[in-house]
């Protein structure tokens, strides 16, 4: 499906981008902005969470706790590790891909409750969801490669 094939590679330029610069710098937030590029990445993948799973009446693929911690109106949180908290949002990058696949393959996704983004987008249905999904998660790729310029990169 063409628009998870699009959601992968906004995924991979997500990795990408966290693993071109120190580890120690993804939880750092320069003046003038609100997050940092950790938490941007972990906000995309719970953010589809929600618009997909949430919406369509059916649990989480991913631990509440993560959705809880970077879903919409949250801040980034206080890291002790940063390179442990990347290898976990980068497992679940991929695990919630692979979840989203194998569940649109067995149609398990037959209702959706109407819900109207932030961004002015109604959305109506879960191919709905997952085309705006693409267009969230390249909103925050987007944050990221200007917080990555303004640490200097």
């Amino acid at each position: 499906m063409k628009i998870l094939d699009n959601n992968a590679i906004i995924r991979n330029n997500f990795k990408k981008l966290a693993e071109s610069i120190k580890v120690e710098d993804l939880t750092k937030i320069p003046t003038g902005f609100n997050n940092n590029i950790l938490w941007n990445f972990g906000h995309a993948i719970a953010t589809q969470n929600v618009l997909i799973y949430q919406m369509s009446g059916l649990p989480f693929s991913l631990p509440d706790d993560f959705i809880a911690t970077y879903r919409k109106g949250t801040y980034p949180p206080k890291t002790e590790d940063p390179k442990a908290e990347l290898e976990v949002i980068l497992l679940f990058s991929d695990q919630s891909l692979a979840h989203l696949r194998k569940d649109l393959t067995e149609y398990k996704f037959t209702e959706y409750e109407k819900y109207d983004t932030s961004f002015g987008v109604q959305l109506t249905s879960v191919n709905d969801a997952m085309a705006f999904n693409n267009i969230h998660e390249s909103l925050h790729l987007g944050y990221s490669m200007a917080l990555k310029r303004a640490l200097g990169y």
